[in-house]
């Protein structure tokens, strides 16, 4: 049941995404936050951060990614990689992590990061 929620909730915030055609500003936006879930939008032009502010925190969470994007990933060890996702990508974080995450591609990226709350 807990997959079909999330499978749903994927379906939804692509499709906001791609109703909301302005170009929003760097950062990030809350789209939900109840005592189930907590749902934040992450823009970022290129060479800005892409899912925080330089070195940041995550609890487990899933990520949808809503553009093709070209990141550059530093965790707390600094052993840094850049990597390639494309648009409709899903990744589950199992795992709190720190990280810095820097838009190293020439085009804004769009991010969906969903917190479940239990």
């Amino acid at each position: 049941m807990k997959n079909l929620f999330i499978l749903s909730l994927v379906f939804f915030c692509g499709s906001l995404a791609a109703q909301n055609q302005e170009t929003p500003e760097s950062g990030e936006k809350v789209i939900i936050d109840n005592d189930k879930i907590k749902v934040i939008e992450h823009f970022s032009w290129p060479q800005g951060d892409v899912c925080g502010l330089g070195m940041h925190h995550h609890e487990p969470h899933l990520t949808v990614v809503l553009t093709d994007a070209k990141v550059k990933i530093t965790p707390e060890n600094g052993d840094a990689q850049e990597i390639e996702v494309e648009s409709g990508t899903s990744i589950w974080f199992g795992d709190a992590e720190t990280h810095a995450v820097i838009n190293s591609g020439n085009q804004p990226t769009k991010m969906v990061l969903v917190y479940l709350k239990e």
